[in-house]
């Protein structure tokens, strides 16, 4: 049976943590509180499922309404900002289509229960210990040995033009071919600032900065400039100089 209401609980990234982990338990509380309301997790930016794709599976699933509230406590004005944007930007690419009626909750802190959340934290913390891991190790000494590093950006706009399919094509074409972190390092950003260009990925040291590398785009990326060392001209973005 279709589920006409959706709620997708967000985070603006997935750093430190998945939120889809973090948030399991609470979420399968709800489930069991509404059995007929669908909840997800989403990200801002970072490697973990966006919003905008939460979005599109509700549309797919053929949800009546979707409920988008930021899994964060304290308010924060910027991330609100960009969730709006990024919803804005989904309604508009998704304007021919009849699309479900979509609220964004603001943050948390004004509930009822915020005060309770907080009371109840007070007799839940274990002692701070000496013993933890150091910040520094010997480990860490060294800058690694690869001969290229590759930025894929995960900002807010590229993660809506296509940037999470082109990390996850790159992955699987590098792993393919072999090639692992000692050779080609590849590391997700966060915005990187040519939005308009999205998705960017930038490679160094050889200081190219691709423009609109989707998914379908990668393998010749692999190829021809990470293993023949050949830049794709054509594809290198605008800059100032």
């Amino acid at each position: 049976m279709t589920s006409a209401r959706w709620v997708l609980v967000t985070a603006p990234n997935d750093r430190g943590s998945e939120p889809r982990d973090v948030l399991a338990p609470a979420l399968e509380r709800l489930r069991r509180r509404h059995p007929g309301i669908v909840f997800r997790t989403a990200v801002l930016g970072g490697s973990g499922p966006t919003v905008s794709a939460g979005l599109d599976a509700a549309l797919a699933a053929g949800a009546r309404e979707v409920v988008i509230v930021n899994g964060q406590t304290m308010p924060d004005r910027t991330m609100e900002s960009w969730f709006k944007r990024v919803v804005a930007h989904w309604v508009r690419v998704h304007d021919s289509a009849p699309v479900p009626h979509i609220q964004v909750v603001s943050d948390l802190t004004g509930s009822d229960g915020f005060a309770d959340l907080l009371d109840a934290a007070l007799d839940s913390g274990v002692p701070a210990r000496s013993t933890a891991a150091p910040i520094i190790s010997p480990l860490w000494d060294e800058v690694p040995g690869f001969s290229r590093h590759v930025l894929v950006c995960r900002g807010p706009r590229c993660s809506v033009n296509g940037a999470p399919e082109t990390a996850e094509a790159l992955s699987s074409e590098l792993d393919s071919r072999n090639i692992n972190d000692d050779a080609v390092l590849v590391t997700q950003t966060g915005c990187m600032f040519p939005c308009s260009q999205a998705p960017v990925v930038a490679v160094y040291p050889d200081n190219i900065w691709y423009h609109r590398l989707s998914a379908d785009r990668v393998a010749r990326l692999v190829r021809e400039h990470l293993v023949e060392g050949r830049s794709i001209t054509e594809w290198i973005g605008a800059r100032r100089d």
